[in-house]
């Protein structure tokens, strides 16, 4: 199994060469195998009107927009009740990454370069600060039986004494779980005294808006960058539609990071998303009702099977430990490919996490429950062929 499957804290020394996204690198030829039941989808599946929504002004897509749309922050700052300076629009969350890294280490007053970004992450991540040739270091979430994953404040101090920038991923990436607020509290605290600027990648964050414990981290301080998108809950990834949200001085120095890297946004990106800004409940509804229709079927299934289950209670996706310490990765590629089902091994996000399984529920009901069927049937088969041995 190669390393470059998880992300890459690390490169030898000498190595001149990117390190690859392994992640994609292993998920993409198993997406153009097209099987049938994909449990895998990391964002919202959700069919938007766009002819309908634009109606005559779809045909202006490609016009340009100056001069006929409002500032594209206006929309940003109304929905999340902050300042349109305090708004920086990007071409999607990675980009918006980026430049968060840029306009940090603008800012920052330490003597350092150091990130310390935390592990189980997405490859980009941890891998993108690489570009810029900063140094990363690993800081870890715990697994836990019930409830969020906790940290470790001993090893959290420690590399955020010796880090400008901090990056975090709030709702986790397989587990689904956000922060404990004891954690996140704690983190918010010690990275301020210790004049460390966290950049949080929130692009799930909005799967929580209705719940009591919702506190993106731009609220939480003015050394906090929160990023989001339009892409994981609202289903337009293939918009590229992304912003930061930050005090006034960094944004500022974000706002010029853009705009050596882009120049600007694209019109059609921008009309396309002005008509879809009033109308972004209508995903979160949808969201909601694929829970409420779903999450019921998979916890009768894993309970059926005797598998743990520690279920978040937000968001679209969770990820489960596999019986008998089953490989994940060999799991996905025999036994659920034998029952056309595609899942994600959590060592894509973690070496640690060999005999984990991300599972996504933001899909139709009805091909929900027969993937949950398939899944069934392999689970078995690999439980059958592991005590066999």
């Amino acid at each position: 199994m190669s390393e470059d499957y998880w992300p890459r804290f690390e490169v030898t020394e000498g190595d001149k060469e990117i390190p690859t996204i392994g992640y994609l690198d292993w998920y993409v030829p198993r997406l153009e195998e097209n099987r049938p039941y994909n449990l895998s989808l990391s964002g919202m599946q959700y069919e938007w009107d766009i002819e309908e929504l634009m109606k005559d002004t779809v045909y202006d897509i490609a016009n340009h927009h100056i001069g006929a749309l409002d500032d594209p922050r206006i929309n940003v700052s109304k929905r999340e009740g902050v300042g349109v300076e305090n708004v920086v629009i990007c071409h999607g969350a990675t980009q918006a990454l980026h430049v968060s890294v840029c306009a940090a280490m603008a800012m920052s007053n330490k003597k350092t370069n150091n990130i310390t970004v935390e592990s189980p992450c997405y490859a980009p991540i941890v891998q993108s600060p690489q570009l810029f040739n900063h140094p990363t270091r690993k800081v870890t979430r715990i697994p836990a039986d019930d409830g969020p994953w906790r940290i470790d404040k001993v090893e959290w101090l420690a590399a955020i004494k010796d880090s400008a920038i901090l990056m975090v991923t709030p709702i986790l990436n397989p587990c689904g779980w956000d922060y404990h607020p004891d954690d996140r509290n704690w983190i918010v605290q010690t990275c301020k005294d210790h004049e460390v600027i966290i950049i949080a990648d929130e692009v799930y964050i909005d799967s929580k808006r209705e719940h009591s414990t919702y506190s993106p981290f731009h609220t939480l301080g003015e050394h906090c960058i929160s990023v989001n998108s339009l892409t994981k809950i609202y289903s337009l990834g293939t918009l590229r539609y992304g912003w930061l949200i930050s005090s006034k001085d960094i944004s500022e120095q974000a706002r010029r990071a853009f705009f050596t890297l882009s120049g600007m946004m694209g019109s059609p990106t921008l009309r396309v998303a002005d008509s879809i800004f009033p109308n972004l409940d209508l995903a979160i509804n949808k969201m909601n009702e694929f829970r409420n229709k779903n999450l019921p079927l998979l916890r009768e299934m894993l309970n059926k099977m005797n598998i743990p289950w520690n279920e978040p209670p937000y968001g679209l996706f969770g990820a489960f430990k596999l019986p008998l310490e089953i490989d994940a990765m060999e799991f996905v590629d025999n036994e659920c490919k034998q029952f056309g089902v595609l899942a994600v091994p959590g060592i894509m996000f973690s070496e640690k996490l060999s005999s984990w399984l991300r599972v996504s529920w933001s899909i139709e009901p009805k091909l929900f429950s027969d993937s949950l069927i398939n899944l069934e049937k392999a689970l078995l088969l690999a439980i059958i062929k592991k005590t066999s041995q």
